[in-house]
């Protein structure tokens, strides 16, 4: 499920994983409720890419009313509330907690799911286009032939670090960086990501402008206009496999 900010996994084996938040604890809050049952209040991880208030806000709800497992987070510099209030829950309900850190593997008990950690990489970028978007959490989730690549708020520096590193990259989707700005997803890294599919998460009528037009262009000229998704326009979207085979839906 892509809603806006806010990426749910739900594994074959009933697992539950959110990524980001976004913005709006009610919105997040309501998009759980109906793609989880009601009597199930369990979160096995759920992964902060980094601690802006598009993304973390809505986490802050979520540890507030579900049972969380596990954390993923990177290394948080922020003295902001935000980060104050999300690690004073992390504390007071006991939940574990992991750094994120670029060659992790995330087990959560099941075969037919694997989650690798492909940045923040050791060092930490700096001096970047955005430290904080830059040391985000991208995440490459696959299940049998079907692959994922969440690439948060990172920009190209961090592709190109990345694309250096030969990181392994090679997705079926694609969630474009930065909600479609035009400081990611350059053509170098989406030649090598080289995606069937791509998703856009930017809200309507934000007040950025985002997607940014050539990002669209490039996307569609990669994929097609008829595979490109964006949340805006589709609303919630939610992709469904079963290892070989994927389909997809839209909200509208």
């Amino acid at each position: 499920m892509y809603c806006d900010h806010a990426i749910l996994i739900q594994t074959p084996s009933r697992q539950d994983i959110l990524v980001d938040g976004g913005l709006s604890p009610r919105d997040v809050v309501l998009a759980l409720g109906k793609k989880m049952p009601f009597w199930d209040r369990t979160i096995d991880l759920v992964v902060l890419t980094h601690p802006h208030a598009d993304h973390i806000t809505g986490l802050l709800e979520v540890l507030r009313r579900y049972h969380v497992r596990q954390v993923l987070f990177p290394p948080l510099d922020d003295d902001s509330p935000l980060c104050d209030e999300w690690l004073s829950l992390i504390e007071e309900k006991g939940i574990k907690q992991t750094i994120a850190q670029a060659g992790q593997q995330i087990n959560l008990g099941t075969e037919r799911v694997t989650i690798e950690v492909l940045n923040p990489l050791v060092p930490p970028l700096a001096d970047t286009v955005s430290d904080v978007d830059d040391n985000g959490v991208v995440l490459r989730i696959y299940a049998g032939k079907v692959s994922f690549l969440l690439t948060a708020d990172i920009s190209w520096q961090t592709e190109y670090e990345l694309l250096r590193r030969r990181a392994n990259l090679n997705s079926i989707v694609l969630k474009a960086g930065h909600h479609g700005s035009d400081t990611s997803t350059s053509r170098e890294f989406l030649a090598v990501v080289d995606p069937c599919v791509a998703v856009i998460c930017v809200g309507e009528d934000n007040r950025f402008g985002h997607p940014a037009d050539e990002v669209r262009e490039r996307l569609e000229g990669e994929v097609g206009p008829d595979k490109l998704y964006r949340t805006d326009l589709d609303g919630t979207i939610e992709f469904i496999t079963d290892g070989e085979g994927l389909w997809v839906r839209v909200e509208r």
